[in-house]
């Protein structure tokens, strides 16, 4: 029984080696001896031709033609399984069928990964045959000792199909790399791109073919620009890629995480050896911020796609700087922070990860918001009574602190029925704060008009940051304009009178409110 389902047929996958038919197994041999049919993968290799002129009677094909009617090799190797179970199923009760590929089935082998993934829910047994597979005779080509070097193996009919974003986290650069079947122009030419990716244009690769065949092993070293350029693929063809040094690895984590490491390292720099999680809180903010003043000036010009892109970089250096610092305190790794962050999007997006349904993106706000709470639950934070003013960050700018914490508020009806209310409570805390005898009177009274501001704001539907944002940005153009008009007039802002401030601050207004309308 496999998979709930009787065994009614049998597939025997076969290696095929490297290329030489020495290469091929005594077990491997037996089973062509046996065989009235072989399916190969490809007729394309060299253990094939010598199988023709060791068995002229055996009948041998292929799925070569369907290498060029397949719009992809995702549909590729399905197509190529579903015709060996119909092959099986056709041949006389208990004869199996013989499926051959190129060097060993289970390494680099999609088509052989496929079948054994579909075999079992199929009732269709298969035995694998071991072969020597590519790897051998391409580390001994190279030199290359495969765990010394923790060498990564690759596809290239799968490599050319990641997007580049799943490729970060399925390729180390600083790790070599054996891409292999990268057999035709097409193929080379999305391996370029791909790893173009994440290795410089100029990065020498080489391309190896016919390992181990005496006569006709190859090793070619080119720019990996020039990887798709000639007759440089075929099919006994491997792409070597050789580790890019730490310092070169600059658009995978792993690089910067190198360089965060050596600031900090005893022999690095002075300075960001010296920081603690607190000397840095003032750079996290201002990073952040700088992401913030390009999101409000984002108009999706290349431009402010490529400083966004700094930016984010930048806030994304804090985040490893304090990683950095924590693991030399042995408090947490930056791997805890990828865990952290990973885990709670899974956990809060069941709707994604699980079998959770939602109606729309209101409903995916309330399931975060419960997920929250049994979060806290777990951890022991729950008390009695949990404030609705909970999730305002103490270290958020003042003005958007109060206008969240009367939002909250106002959610119980802790509010002023309606605008005149709110506008009536700022009039009064500007008179008290007329009032004021001394300085810390007025600190607080100036205060609380800072909130009734932000109050009345919420009644007007309006974000008093972005108001204040508005305004600031207003002064900056208009102070601007007085500050050129003076050197263009060779004045000194210091000798302007009270009544030159006011003449030159209108016509400034004036000015700048017509470049903004234009």
């Amino acid at each position: 029984m496999a998979g709930g389902q009787e065994i009614s047929h049998e597939i025997i996958v076969v290696g095929l080696g490297p290329g030489r038919w020495d290469d091929l197994t005594l077990e491997a041999q037996a089973v062509f001896a046996r065989a009235s049919l072989v399916i190969c993968r490809t007729l394309r290799h060299p253990t094939v031709v010598a199988l023709r002129r060791q068995q002229p009677t055996l009948v041998i094909e292929s799925f070569d033609a369907l290498y060029e009617s397949a719009e992809s090799f995702a549909e590729l190797y399905p197509r190529m399984v579903e015709q060996l179970f119909a092959r099986a199923a056709a041949l006389p009760e208990g004869e199996p069928l013989v499926y051959a590929v190129p060097g060993h089935p289970l390494i680099a082998e999609e088509s052989v990964r496929v079948l054994r993934l579909r075999a079992r829910e199929r009732g269709v047994a298969v035995r694998i045959v071991a072969g020597l597979s590519f790897i051998e005779p391409v580390c001994a080509a190279l030199d290359l000792d495969p765990l010394e070097r923790d060498l990564q193996l690759l596809d290239a009919t799968l490599l050319a199909d990641i997007p580049a974003p799943e490729l970060m986290g399925a390729l180390l650069p600083t790790h070599p790399v054996l891409i292999a079947q990268a057999y035709n122009r097409r193929l080379a030419s999305g391996v370029k791109l791909a790893l173009g990716e994440l290795y410089p244009d100029d990065w020498q690769v080489a391309v190896v073919r016919s390992a181990s065949i005496p006569g006709e092993e190859v090793i070619e070293r080119l720019p990996l620009a020039e990887l798709d350029r000639g007759e440089h693929a075929d099919h006994l063809t491997t792409v070597y890629v050789p580790p890019l040094p730490p310092l070169d690895a600059v658009r995978v984590p792993e690089g910067l995480r190198y360089i965060v490491h050596r600031l900090r390292a005893p022999d690095g720099c002075p300075w960001d050896r010296q920081q603690t999680h607190q000397s840095l809180r003032a750079f996290v903010l201002e990073e952040a911020y700088e992401v913030a003043e390009v999101l409000d000036a984002w108009d999706g010009s290349p431009e402010l796609a490529e400083k966004l892109a700094e930016e984010l970089g930048d806030l994304l250096l804090q985040v490893y700087l304090q990683a950095e610092v924590a693991d030399q305190e042995d408090l947490f790794h930056i791997g805890d922070v990828y865990q952290a962050i990973s885990e709670k999007l899974v956990r809060r997006h069941p709707h994604v990860f699980g079998d959770v349904q939602v109606k729309d993106a209101a409903h995916v706000v309330r399931n975060w918001e419960a997920i929250k709470r049994e979060e806290r639950a777990a951890k022991g934070e729950e008390v009695a009574l949990e404030s609705v003013l909970r999730g305002i960050p103490l270290s958020a700018p003042a003005l958007y602190q109060a206008y969240e914490l009367g939002r909250k508020a106002a959610k119980t009806g802790f509010d002023w029925p309606d605008t005149d209310g709110a506008l009536a409570k700022v009039a009064e805390e500007a008179r008290e704060l007329a009032a004021a005898a001394d300085d810390n009177e007025r600190r607080a009274e100036l205060g609380d008009l800072l909130f009734a501001l932000a109050t009345l704001a919420r009644h007007l539907h309006i974000q008093p940051e972005e108001a204040l944002h508005a305004a600031n940005q207003r002064f900056r153009r208009r102070f601007v304009a007085m500050e050129q008009r003076a050197q263009q007039e060779g004045r000194a802002l210091a000798t302007l009178t009270l009544d030159d401030w006011l003449t030159w601050w209108d016509a400034a207004k004036r000015a700048t409110a017509e470049e903004t309308r234009q």
